[in-house]
């Protein structure tokens, strides 16, 4: 019994019950200041967007900074719902469906229906995120064209349900080069009107993205980062040998193992710091090993220490 009321104080103490209460270090320069000035057109003229880049650019972050952006001006909602799209996601999974249990002994009634995160935007006016939109199958893609086209959806057994004035809808996707994606239906895509493209940011802006995500007792020097932004945009440029480079979750890991690093140093006061070069050779074996997709027939082991041995001499 203990341990139930520890599990429920613990549980409520970590729930974000609004959007606007999370704190979001986001980076606001280059393509992402022209991308959320896009969103708010976007919501302005009642039409809706699409993010589109390959994994790690930075495209659930905006979304949800977005979200927190139109929390706090709204008076009505600071709901922000989403959903992460797969083969096996199914129309229910948008909607909600019947506790199996209340349905046997009250039927298909109002109390026994649990709403899905769609559902629940429409009826509040909050924000959806259908993220990966286009790892879904048509099937399931076809559930959001009512939605996107009446601001409308039917439930099963309970009626249809007209949209709160503010719901709105962003969907983010992966380019469709990449394998595990679906194609977009040609009426879905009719339905989409504003088309964003984030690529990989410019070094600045990354390098940006990097120190913010930097915790503050982790601090490296800026020689260290600029080798760390390297080894990163070396594996974007090898188009021949990667299919998915190294995202900025990447470079962040890196930096943070380096500074981890870094701060054990000044901990125990060794006078001698390990080379940059010796730190870095260790921390990217572990990290791009799992961070990039090789080409088929080519080891990932074989591209890392091709990358070391050009970046840090190693």
């Amino acid at each position: 019994m203990r341990d139930k009321e520890k599990f429920k104080e613990l549980f409520n103490q970590a729930l974000v019950k609004d959007v606007f209460e999370e704190e979001i270090n986001i980076v606001l320069s280059g393509q992402y200041g022209k991308a959320l000035e896009l969103l708010r057109d976007a919501e302005s003229t009642g039409l809706y967007p699409a993010l589109v880049g390959p994994p790690g650019v930075g495209k659930t972050i905006l979304c949800r900074y977005f979200a927190s952006i139109r929390a706090k001006e709204s008076q009505y909602s600071h709901s922000f719902h989403w959903l992460t799209m797969d083969e096996s996601i199914k129309p229910s999974h948008f909607l909600g469906s019947f506790d199996p249990a209340i349905t046997l002994n009250k039927g298909f009634v109002l109390d026994a229906f649990n709403p899905g995160p769609l559902l629940s935007a429409m009826l509040e006016g909050g924000t959806f995120l259908a993220n990966e939109i286009n790892r879904a199958t048509e099937y399931s893609q076809n559930t959001l064209l009512e939605p996107l086209e009446e601001a409308s959806i039917s439930i099963p057994h309970l009626g249809r349900i007209k949209a709160h004035e503010d719901f709105f809808f962003i969907s983010a996707m992966n380019p469709e080069e990449l394998s595990g994606t679906h194609r977009l239906s040609e009426a879905l895509k009719d339905r989409i009107k504003i088309w964003i493209k984030l690529t990989y940011p410019d070094k600045s802006t990354e390098l940006d993205i990097i120190r913010i995500n930097l915790p503050e007792h982790f601090t490296i020097e800026e020689s260290e980062l600029e080798l760390i932004y390297s080894i990163i945009n070396e594996t974007r440029k090898n188009t021949v040998d990667i299919e998915v480079p190294a995202s900025i979750r990447a470079g962040i890991a890196m930096a943070k193992l380096l500074g981890r690093k870094r701060y054990l140093e000044r901990e125990h006061d060794n006078k001698e710091k390990e080379s940059i070069y010796v730190h870095l050779s260790d921390i990217v074996k572990t990290v791009l090993l799992g961070s990039i997709k090789p080409k088929p027939g080519v080891k990932v082991q074989d591209i890392i220490n091709r990358i070391i041995n050009k970046i840090l001499g190693a």
